[in-house]
């Protein structure tokens, strides 16, 4: 499509205070549909609001025709532990969205879907039961199958709040291989698995466990080196890891991406209930910087990524919305862009990437109520 489009997906159907990680008060409708100049980065409201029950993470497939929605359902609105959906959507050139099928997962709390590296399966979290869920996915109809796999964790964490029991939020296939990675923030372990492609089965890997507290999140690849950058929501940091083909994840360092003497754990805007509330990540276009989402500090921590090795060095960090506690952000097609879903702030960020620095100009703001992620075609 020569026209391009961010969709917004947003929290739904909560009274003000019902989701304890929520500050706004203004519950969105689903997904928001605007269109998107890369020209000069300006966002438009087209008026389409795709209805649907916190979409939370749209995923976009790889042959770019379809977009694939979670529904975060939690206890907190009276849904069954057991009780979960996903919906596909098929994307049309005017950036309306055709329903094409819901299917379940098994699970609440589907804070993360993604493809694998075929495209033929979908890989989603069911974050309050503490496990993982794999479901077909046809690339050429659009359509998800039932659940093939739904392996549960075990364990739990030092933080007694966040981790007394498994939380899986994050969920990515290698690009390369048939491995899958799934974040747990409550036992604070990457747990590794070998997914079938000709079934959706999970092979159980060795698990890889990372610092006591740090509560893994989410997890992004660099497009050219074996390099993986795992974001930690309750310490703050990214570690990053080689990628062993046989092994899986080798982490190789841990940075802090929160300002010195940054103090977190009674600020009035912290909802996350840790010292440090961190959010997603990613990469620019080039795989020279990355950006990490530090909520209640309200800003975005950019980083240099060595050539070498993809190791980090602090670049510099640019302010997000007053109130924001961003929840996700992504880039736009031509890699100029990072567009920022700032949940408390009701708002969609754009911010534009200078190519030699990394350093981020904002272009365009729009409101986007209770906004938690952005897919941008």
């Amino acid at each position: 499509m020569s026209q391009h489009y961010a969709f917004v997906g947003c929290y739904s159907g909560f009274a003000p205070g019902e989701l304890g990680w929520v500050g706004s008060k203004n519950p969105g409708a689903g997904i928001l549909c605007f269109s998107f100049n890369s020209a000069d980065g300006a966002l438009s409201p087209t008026g389409k609001v795709m209805k649907q029950d916190s979409p939370t993470w749209l995923e976009i497939h790889p042959n770019q025709r379809f977009l694939v929605a979670t529904h975060e359902l939690s206890h907190h609105t009276g849904t069954p532990a057991g009780v979960g959906f996903v919906t596909s959507y098929r994307i049309e050139a005017d950036g309306s969205l055709e329903k094409i099928c819901t299917q379940e997962t098994g699970g609440r709390g589907n804070t993360c879907a993604a493809f694998d590296r075929t495209g033929r399966f979908l890989l989603v979290t069911r974050y309050w039961e503490g496990g993982i869920s794999v479901l077909p996915f046809d690339p050429e109809t659009g359509l998800i199958g039932a659940v093939t796999a739904a392996p549960d964790h075990s364990g739990a964490g030092p933080d007694p709040v966040r981790q007394s029991m498994p939380h899986p939020h994050g969920i990515h296939g290698d690009p390369r291989s048939d491995r899958v990675y799934a974040m747990d923030l409550g036992t604070d372990k990457v747990h590794q698995y070998r997914l079938d492609p000709a079934t959706g089965a999970l092979s159980p890997q060795e698990d890889v466990a990372l610092t006591p507290g740090c509560g893994p999140r989410g997890i992004n690849f660099h497009r050219s080196l074996r390099v993986a950058y795992v974001n930690c929501e309750l310490d703050g940091t990214v570690v990053v890891c080689a990628v062993d083909d046989d092994t899986g994840l080798v982490p190789i360092q841990s940075i802090c991406c929160y300002p010195d003497g940054f103090a977190g754990r009674d600020h009035p805007e912290n909802f996350g209930m840790a010292d440090f509330w961190g959010a997603e990540g990613c990469l620019s276009a080039s795989g020279s910087h990355y950006y990490y989402i530090c909520r209640v500090d309200q800003s975005i921590a950019v980083f240099t990524v060595d050539p070498a090795d993809g190791k980090l060095t602090f670049s510099s960090r640019h302010a997000l919305a007053p109130h924001a506690n961003a929840r996700n952000l992504t880039l736009d097609p031509s890699g100029q862009y990072v567009l920022v879903a700032s949940q408390d702030a009701d708002c969609v960020e754009c911010f534009r990437i200078d190519p030699s620095t990394g350093a981020l100009e904002l272009a365009d703001t729009q409101f986007a109520p209770c906004a938690a992620d952005v897919a941008v075609v």
